[in-house]
């Protein structure tokens, strides 16, 4: 002990052990952090190129599906008479091309991506490219746009999901083997609430879609990645067509006590519609379903297209399209006097479009019929102005409440859609009201029937 030098004896000392056991505690904890950061990395990146195409996808299928309506419009105004020849072909056109090419690029999109998020979770990940492919997304753009020009009443929101999901599993599909493994079902589910928030501009809606309807699970499971996507795709989207509102600031300041009734009533009447519509829809289509390839399927398709046009031929443009002119018209002018049939025309022209068969979503057209209910009650009230605003935005809730039983998604949408904060209890109130009435007249939502569809097409082609 005498012999040892000055350098040993100061490594014996307390401060010294303590200041190595420190810095030790130190580095193993920046290595530790590091590692954490980088498998952090490895699970956004993902997500973070992922949104970024979609947002700059749904900004670029926002245009040209705007530029369709426009033509349409214009088709219908150079010559009336020219719609009883568009609009069949571009009904048979858009029907053959999802038959021939990728039928399930069928309708509106989401319940496509709600049945990929099962059969994910189930393990069934092949399967899953039968919904979620290239082909989808190229065959539900080109058949959405030709049926719109066409006049057809749809919108192209629904698709914009199923798009969105499905270039989420191509990047996710595309990750090497030794990247860090991301659940595939997780990745589907950003990719819809992503779309969605795209889409409408509606970062919260987005998410309360993504809990409320597509995913069964705890948020906590995949909080991180969902927020990601929704925030990458909406901040892409928006830094091409810049910060707006889809519907715009809709005045609202309501008065009087008629009001109240007038938004019990409005909720009743868009419930029970909005599910009598479903019901309809999933019948036709269920016949339809079973004449697959066959004449009757062609006529049914042609009997839809000109049922839809006898309509636009009557009573013009407030007969076609996703019916955003209308939306326009209704909330931001003092003309918003509805004749009684305008409703019914809207309805049963969205049930000819939608199960006509081809590409296109029912998400933007139930917003366009539910508001026309809406003005028709406040007009059957004599409430004008900013009351009558008031219901036609919880005309517009409570009719999408009914399509997809979600009150808190469809409140929050017309919510985020105008900057409306002091109508959100009234939007709460009648989506509720709404999904009441709906419930009594059909237990399930619509997407939710459409998804089982989905999947037992998919049994049959495996079984094939």
């Amino acid at each position: 002990m005498m012999n040892e030098g000055w350098w040993q004896r100061l490594q014996r000392t307390r401060l010294v052990r303590y200041t190595n056991t420190y810095l030790k505690n130190r580095y193993d904890k920046a290595i530790q952090t590091r590692s954490r950061l980088k498998l952090q990395f490895l699970q956004f990146f993902p997500f973070i190129v992922a949104a970024t195409i979609t947002g700059v996808f749904a900004y670029a299928y926002s245009r040209v599906f705007h530029y369709a309506e426009v033509f349409s419009h214009t088709l219908l105004a150079y010559n009336r008479y020219a719609i009883f020849v568009v609009t069949p072909v571009c009904f048979l056109a858009s029907w053959w091309l999802v038959w021939r090419y990728a039928p399930f690029a069928r309708g509106s999109g989401i319940p496509q991506v709600m049945a990929s998020i099962e059969l994910s979770q189930r393990g069934r990940n092949p399967f899953v490219d039968q919904l979620l492919s290239w082909k989808i997304i190229l065959v539900k753009v080109i058949s959405s746009t030709i049926k719109v020009i066409g006049g057809g009443i749809l919108g192209r929101e629904g698709p914009t999901i199923q798009v969105a999901a499905a270039i989420f599993k191509l990047v996710h599909d595309r990750l090497p083997k030794w990247w860090t493994s991301v659940t595939a079902s997780n990745v589907i589910l950003a990719g819809g609430a992503a779309g969605l928030a795209a889409a409408f501009n509606t970062p919260l809606g987005g998410i309360v879609f993504a809990i409320e309807e597509l995913s069964k699970h705890h948020i906590r499971f995949y909080k991180s990645a969902l927020f990601i996507a929704v925030i990458i795709s909406g901040l892409a989207a928006q830094g091409l067509g810049g910060g707006y509102l889809y519907l715009g600031q809709a005045a609202t300041n309501y008065d009087g006590w008629w009001i109240y009734p007038g938004i019990i009533l409005v909720a009743i009447v868009t419930g029970y519609f909005g599910s009598v519509m479903c019901s309809v829809i999933l019948r036709i289509m269920k016949v339809m379903r079973r004449r697959r390839g066959s004449t009757t399927e062609l006529l049914m398709v042609l009997g839809g297209a000109f049922f839809v046009a006898f309509f636009i031929f009557l009573i013009g443009t407030d007969a076609m399209g996703s019916g955003k002119h209308l939306l326009d018209r209704y909330l931001f002018t003092d003309d918003k006097q509805v004749e009684w049939y305008m409703p019914f025309v809207r309805m049963n022209g969205l049930i000819a479009t939608f199960s006509s068969g081809g590409a296109g979503g029912i998400f933007a057209a139930s917003l366009s019929t539910g508001a026309t209910f809406g003005a028709f009650v406040a007009h059957a009230l004599h409430l004008v102005g900013d009351n009558a605003n008031v219901l036609i935005l919880v005309g517009m809730a409570g009719f999408l409440t009914a399509v997809t039983r979600t009150p808190f998604t469809s409140s929050i949408i017309i919510f985020e859609m105008t900057d409306r904060h002091s109508i959100i209890f009234f939007l709460l109130l009648g989506t509720l009201i709404a999904n009441v009435v709906a419930t009594i007249n059909s237990r399930r939502s619509f997407y939710d029937q459409m998804k089982e569809n989905y999947l037992k097409q998919v049994d049959r082609t495996a079984q094939e």
